[in-house]
């Protein structure tokens, strides 16, 4: 077994909760509809967490060339799905023994930690990358990255409902096309 197969179970493991989490909610929030209170981001945010969980195992991948691994380099990297599992969390509200569920409200709630942690993300991605190959270039990654950070960082910010809603449209269609620009083939 070679040190990245042995390392991305871990991975694996931490992706799989934040998937498996985003999946029963989603299936929960069916069961709950006619008690629930639905709200458009949280359900695009949804689907951007679901993707971005998928993408970081996706990428997990390119690691299989690091040849020398210390544990905080390891630490480093675990950090990015450990913040999409956290924020695979914070997105949909605990829906165990609820009569009625708020999104909207729970949305509200969470939103400044929400979107810092998510503008954590690309930080961790971008400075992970860093230490491991010894610098960041200015490739068509690096800038996507850092588009989704600002716009992050702006909805931690702004309150206005509107613009929760256009930015939850945005950072969906903003990721999908990070995707299929950067991420179509396992390289």
């Amino acid at each position: 077994m070679s040190k990245f197969e042995y390392l991305s179970v871990l991975v694996s493991i931490v992706i799989g909760l934040g998937i498996s989490h985003l999946l029963s909610s989603a299936a929960r929030l069916i069961q709950l509809r006619h008690r629930a209170r639905l709200y458009l981001p949280t359900f695009l945010l949804m689907v951007v967490l679901f993707l971005a969980n998928v993408q970081i195992w996706w990428v997990a991948f390119e690691r299989r060339e690091t040849g020398e691994w210390n544990f905080f380099l390891f630490l480093l990297y675990l950090l990015i799905p450990i913040t999409a599992v956290v924020l695979s969390y914070l997105v949909v509200p605990d829906l165990e023994g609820e009569s009625g569920v708020d999104l909207k409200a729970s949305y509200y709630e969470n939103r400044t930690w929400f979107f810092l942690l998510l503008a954590l993300l690309p930080a961790v991605s971008m400075v992970e990358e860093a230490v491991r190959d010894g610098g960041l270039g200015w490739e068509a990654d690096t800038v996507f990255r850092m588009v989704f950070l600002a716009a992050a960082l702006v909805a931690a910010l702004v309150r206005s409902e509107r613009y929760h809603v256009l930015n939850s449209v945005f950072m969906l269609g903003f990721f999908c096309a990070y995707v299929t620009v950067l991420f179509l083939r396992l390289v």
